[in-house]
């Protein structure tokens, strides 16, 4: 409750007088109106109320300050104080709690805290209140001196809530020093526990790699458990491992028996038959004779990547046993970066054959599959990519980049038709799936993940994996000329649209026709079809021939010579089977017609065959 009283309002005439009257004086000139009846003991009666009214409301405006101020410091939570700075508080508060449980009319109320006021302070303080006699001296000094001692209070509490922010901060920083401090040494205590247990482990790791060493000069060959753990690659393959400490020791043990010589040496025989392919039988190709000299290049990259894949594995196979970590590992990314170069390399050759005639797609798909090999090239060289327990990892990837050969199928199904593009694609079938099968046993460590121990030597699943490699390079060769021929039987009539076998390979509305083989125009007859094609067709061909002719023989179709002959062959089974134009609408019916027709076709495509391979020898 706070000290307070209702406003007073104090009326006086104009005329005040100086008087005395319970202690309380006051002296003031006294001013007279003219004219009005000056009462002296009624004067004397409100200039003391007048002065004593103005200072009870002195006092209670005070103890209403000192109620708010009080207040307002003691929301600033516990203040802890030296003993002066306690008493003088005390005292404020016993002010305030004695004034404040006065009531009654106002002038006795306000006597009656005056009186309480200065009591309270007497009975503290009472040297300040010797001198003074009379009561408002005391109201005034005890007023002085309390609001002294509620400055001087709030000055050090503002000092002491100052100090007590700074405190505050300092301790949080403090403890958040502590709290570092203990991060850091439990950091430390890790980080040496770690140094401790890598030095240890390093320390444990060349002690096994030299027992392993000594193992292996007394036995040659060691078993799986003797190895140390970074070269333990399959468990299913139990014996017969070379552990070497030097370079030189491994390239002389490759010539020994251990359950490396299949993998080295299935590849390094591989090696030679790329070769011999590469510098003796492509250049005898029909094919290479029509190549031009980027058409060579890419035939060349293939051959590099092959033998540069089948080099690797050999490297790798050889140098796997050497005791040194660093080493092994990049003789294994050397491995892996083989695979990758001849996956992308395969893929290029697809690319080009079928776009070759489509140079702008040609080479972003090229320049998009070089960009992905080149990749593989990078990632081997992760440590992650080379752990024993990646193997499935490791095929996925590799999967996904050959996947990638197959982009442009979407691209050649919608401008020649699902049948041309799956025709296209029809020779790498092979190569696709052995690559596949030998994947898949590689990843699965079958069969000796079913016989440990029976496959150490010969026929385990790395043996069978270099065999597929090696298959898949071989079928690729074979699929690689089939394309390039297809190429050069486009390439030699502007590269118009060849159809394979039937019209189905054409586009929507065209047919193949017995012109080399190529799509003519739905309608269209022999003669404007062979001049937009640029051909010169024999005259006796008849004005129009049925659509449902069909004479293909894409594979024989650049010599002119043989051309010529096909057409002739052609036009003389047509003449005999169907003397005239009228002969043939007189065959109405439609089996006549079918029958003649298929035997016109079977005996027609052989003598094409027989004339182009004549012309080819």
């Amino acid at each position: 409750m706070r000290c307070t009283s209702p406003a007073l309002t104090v009326e006086s005439y104009e005329e005040i007088t100086s008087a005395k009257a319970n202690g309380l004086e006051a002296s003031k000139p006294i001013y007279r109106r003219r004219h009005s009846s000056f009462h002296p003991r009624r004067n004397s009666s409100e200039s003391i109320m007048d002065g004593e009214e103005g200072l009870l409301l002195r006092v209670d405006l005070f103890l209403s300050e000192l109620e708010r101020r009080l207040e307002f410091l003691e929301s600033y939570g516990n203040l802890n104080f030296d003993s002066s700075i306690s008493r003088a508080y005390a005292t404020l508060q016993a002010v305030r709690a004695q004034c404040s449980q006065i009531s009654g009319e106002v002038l006795g109320a306000g006597r009656r805290r005056a009186k309480v006021m200065v009591e309270t302070v007497e009975s503290r303080y009472q040297d300040a209140m010797v001198a003074k006699e009379t009561l408002s001296e005391k109201v005034h000094e005890g007023i002085v001196l309390l609001e002294k001692l509620l400055s001087d209070f709030e000055t050090k509490a503002y000092k002491m809530r100052e100090q007590g922010f700074v405190g505050t901060a300092e301790s949080i920083m403090d403890e958040g020093r502590r709290v570092v401090d203990g991060g850091f040494k439990q950091a430390r205590e890790v980080i040496d526990e770690g140094i401790e247990r890598a030095r240890k482990a390093t320390e444990s790791m060349e002690e096994h790699i030299e027992a392993a060493i000594r193992r292996a000069r007394e036995h040659g060959l060691i078993r799986y458990e003797d190895l140390p753990v970074p070269w333990r690659i399959n468990p299913h393959i139990v014996k017969g491992y070379r552990f070497t400490e030097s370079k030189v020791d491994c390239i002389r043990s490759m010539f020994g028996i251990s359950n490396e010589s299949v993998n080295i040496w299935s590849h390094a025989i591989g090696l030679i038959i790329v070769l011999a392919i590469a510098f003796y039988f492509y250049p005898m190709s029909v094919n290479f004779s029509l190549s031009t000299n980027t058409d060579v290049c890419i035939a060349a990259v293939f051959f590099f990547a092959a033998c540069k894949c089948l080099v690797c594995s050999c490297m790798w196979h050889t140098m796997n046993s050497v005791a040194d970590k660093t080493l092994m590992e990049r003789f294994a990314c050397v491995d892996y970066t083989g695979i990758s170069l001849l996956i992308a390399a395969s893929i290029m050759t697809t690319e080009y054959t079928a776009f070759y005639c489509e140079p702008v797609s040609r080479w972003v798909y090229m320049t998009a599959t070089l960009s992905l090999g080149i990749g593989g090239v990078i990632l081997p060289w992760h440590p992650t990519f080379n752990r024993s327990d990646m193997a499935w990892a490791r095929v996925a990837f590799y999967v996904s980049l050959g996947a990638t050969g197959f982009a442009p199928v979407a691209q050649l199904n919608l401008t020649r038709g699902s049948a041309w593009a799956w025709a296209f694609y029809a020779p790498i079938a092979k190569s696709i799936t052995v690559y596949l099968v030998g994947a898949f046993v590689y990843a699965s460590k079958v069969p000796e993940r079913w016989f440990p121990g029976a496959f150490d030597y010969i026929g385990g699943s790395h043996n069978l994996w270099h065999i597929a490699v090696l298959s898949g390079i071989l079928f690729h060769y074979v699929a690689m000329q089939e394309f390039f021929s297809r190429a050069f039987a486009r390439a030699e009539n502007g590269c118009a649209s060849c159809c394979l076998l039937d019209d189905g390979y054409c586009k929507a509305g065209d047919f193949c026709a017995p012109v080399a083989g190529f799509c003519c125009h739905n309608g269209e007859d022999p003669q404007t079809c062979a001049t937009r094609l640029d051909f010169s067709l024999p005259p006796s061909l008849p004005a129009s021939l049925p659509s449902s002719i069909i004479v293909d023989a894409p594979l024989f179709a650049s010599p002119t010579a043989s051309l010529a002959a096909a057409s002739s062959s052609f036009t003389v089974l047509y003449s005999t089977t169907f003397k005239t134009a009228s002969d043939y609408a007189a065959a109405t019916s439609t089996v006549q017609v079918a029958e003649a027709t298929v035997a016109a076709v079977n005996t027609a495509f052989m003598t094409i065959v027989g004339a182009a391979a004549s012309s080819r020898i």
